[in-house]
């Protein structure tokens, strides 16, 4: 069996291709996840690398950022919504597994003192000290 080749591509990349390059990279840094990005465009590692340190990408990375960001924020804030009147629901209607409702409620108080940067566990140190 042969030795797998990489293909080249011979034209040159356009701004799109670079920004598409430099975005993905960002989205996937893993090993396979880069080498999947060299495969496809037939590039280099070098050539990567390059264009990654290029300050023109820097800004459009970080708007795309934060647009994923608030987005997602978005999309997770309605879930929770829709989860928490369901279980008001289920609470007025008396639906509730206690067992549940005492899950419900633990875990809603961590990730409430998680958003606080507060403690969500207590962890202790026991010291044994002998003197002699």
């Amino acid at each position: 069996m042969g030795e797998l080749k990489r293909v080249k591509h011979n034209y040159k990349l356009t701004e799109e291709d670079k920004q598409s390059i430099v975005l993905e990279y960002y989205l996937n840094k893993s090993k396979q996840n880069v080498q999947a990005v060299l495969d496809r465009y037939g590039i280099s590692s070098r050539t990567l690398y390059s264009l990654v340190k290029q300050d023109k990408y820097k800004k459009q990375i970080e708007e795309y950022t934060k647009e994923c960001k608030k987005n997602f924020s978005k999309k997770s804030q309605i879930i929770i919504d829709k989860a928490l009147n369901t279980i008001n629901k289920k609470i007025d209607n008396e639906e509730v597994n206690p067992r549940d409702l005492i899950t419900i409620t633990g875990i809603l108080y961590d990730k409430t003192r998680l958003e606080n940067n507060l403690s969500t566990s207590n962890n202790s140190i026991n010291i044994n000290i002998k003197i002699e």
